[in-house]
């Protein structure tokens, strides 16, 4: 993501509280623009179209299909991401610019492909044991294959180092989803689920062709080579594998307490826990600037730094890259701190304020009793993820699939523990697997820094690896014939 660091760079240069101000609405704008705009939309649409008026079962089936579109969509296509990301990253530094064009469309197959094998399954149970009317199922299913493609284009678009077009194109796509659930409901008399949905449907349809149109207008040059980026997923299957642990760290404690006493059950087919999902939410928003606070320190310093141990391993001497290499790790190490005891404050404040305001307006009782471990729960896993960036730098895929691992095992586990504890504790199943993933990510990238010369010289294959057949034996006479 160097294109954010050179635009932060520029913005930040000026050293004045405007260019602050400015750097840090740009980076929030760029990191998580996209699912405040999404939420924004949603919430706007919720209070104008009078969602609370809505019949329960009707506000819930139309809440359970958004909600898991997002998360089944999520998990698809993060591992395909995290590798495809690899495979671009190596092109565009190898000049082969015509490979790229080929593998979105060759990824994007396989997202579809995964995502109909979970989708169709799940839509015929909606229809047939749900008894969910068919054309509602529809759209809800086109929803679903309309977010995995804007999921994995988001991919392409980074690669483009153009930013703002992904601000844009969901700006454009949630317009057209407000206007056209607005006047489906308003003026033309449609239920209110058919009309938020359809318009949520319509706006992602319409995020998802800008979105390939500027991945085409950009890679213009194609090979038409579409097996090109397959073997990387058997090179890199630890990273797949890791970052899908990673994912479903992130949403397997809401698995488990979909299955605990007083859950819900939507057309026989959407579990959920409403208290537990709320707290969830309010959890994640309390530290997700941590995503924005890494970006900033990451582009605008660790990057420069990184390159320049890069540029030192090329020329020069073995004492100027052991102190590039000190000064890397002693840098990184930092943020990581700085990363932290940011986060920490602004947490802290969101909390207070989360507690003294949101009873108010409806969120009481068992929500804001499990909200303060979950709120420290996500504190960790968001700090952890920025560990596992560090990680993809040093193309630690081994690093990056035991964090996920670990992650993923001491959240299940420890949720599983904590369904059996008071709601006060609901939230330390995943806040112990937040500790266990991010301890573990922090300690593997001191290792890193110990046996860093051997990792990058010795444990990566500078020349790519072939397997061929062993060539047939010839014999020589001594007068040199065969």
């Amino acid at each position: 993501m160097a294109g954010i660091g050179f635009e932060l760079k520029r913005i930040f240069k000026k050293d004045s509280l405007i260019s602050v101000l400015s750097g840090a609405a740009y980076s929030t704008v760029v990191v998580i623009g996209p699912t405040i705009i999404v939420m924004c939309t949603l919430l706007v649409l919720y209070g104008a179209l009078g969602y609370m008026d809505v019949i329960y079962t009707d506000r819930e089936l139309l809440s359970s299909s958004i909600l898991y579109v997002f998360i089944f969509a999520l998990l698809i296509t993060a591992p395909i991401n995290a590798v495809m990301s690899r495979y671009i990253a190596d092109r565009i530094f190898e000049e082969e610019y015509e490979d790229i064009l080929p593998s979105f469309y060759t990824g994007l197959a396989i997202s579809e492909l995964l995502g109909a094998i979970v989708g169709i399954p799940f839509a015929i149970r909606l229809v047939t044991v749900g008894k969910v009317e068919i054309v509602f199922v529809a759209i809800t299913y086109l929803f679903f294959m309309e977010l995995i493609t804007v999921f994995y284009a988001l991919t392409y678009l980074t690669a483009t180092k153009d930013y703002k077009i992904i601000a844009v194109d969901f700006l454009m796509g949630m317009l057209v989803a407000f206007l056209f659930a607005f006047v489906t409901n308003k003026g033309f008399g449609y239920p209110l689920i058919y009309a938020i949905l359809g318009g949520m449907c319509l706006g992602f349809f319409v995020i998802a062709v800008l979105q390939i149109a500027y991945i085409r207008h950009y890679f213009v040059i194609s090979n038409k080579n579409y097996g090109g980026c397959l073997s990387y997923f058997g090179s890199l299957k630890r990273l797949l594998f890791g970052t899908l642990l990673y994912t479903l760290g992130i949403y397997v404690h809401n698995f488990v307490f979909w299955g605990v006493s007083g859950h819900l059950v939507i057309a026989e087919s959407y579990y959920s826990y409403q208290p537990y999902d709320m707290a969830a939410c309010l959890a994640m928003f309390t530290n997700i600037s941590a995503m924005v606070i890494f970006t900033v320190m990451a582009e605008t310093k660790f990057h420069d730094i990184y390159q320049s141990y890069n540029e030192a391993i090329i020329g020069a001497s073995l004492k100027d890259i052991e102190i590039a290499k000190k000064n890397m790790f002693h840098l990184l190490i930092q943020q990581i701190g700085y990363v932290v005891r940011v986060q920490a404050i602004i947490s802290v404040i969101i909390f207070l304020l989360v507690i003294i305001f949101l009873p108010d307006y409806g969120f009481s009782g068992l929500e804001m009793t499990i909200y303060p471990a979950l709120a420290a729960a996500f504190f960790g896993i968001f700090t952890m993820y920025c560990n596992i960036i560090f990680l993809y730098y040093f193309n630690d895929s081994t690093g990056t699939f035991f964090t996920g691992l670990i992650f993923f095992l001491g959240t299940l586990v420890g949720s599983l523990v904590a369904t059996r504890l008071e709601p006060q504790f609901y939230g330390t199943g995943a806040l112990f697997g937040a500790l266990l993933g991010w301890t573990f990510s922090y300690f593997r990238i001191r290792y890193l820094e110990k046996h860093f010369d051997y990792h990058i010289m010795c444990s990566m294959h500078v020349i790519k690896a072939k397997h061929t057949k062993k060539p047939d034996s010839v014999i020589y006479r001594r007068d040199g014939e065969k």
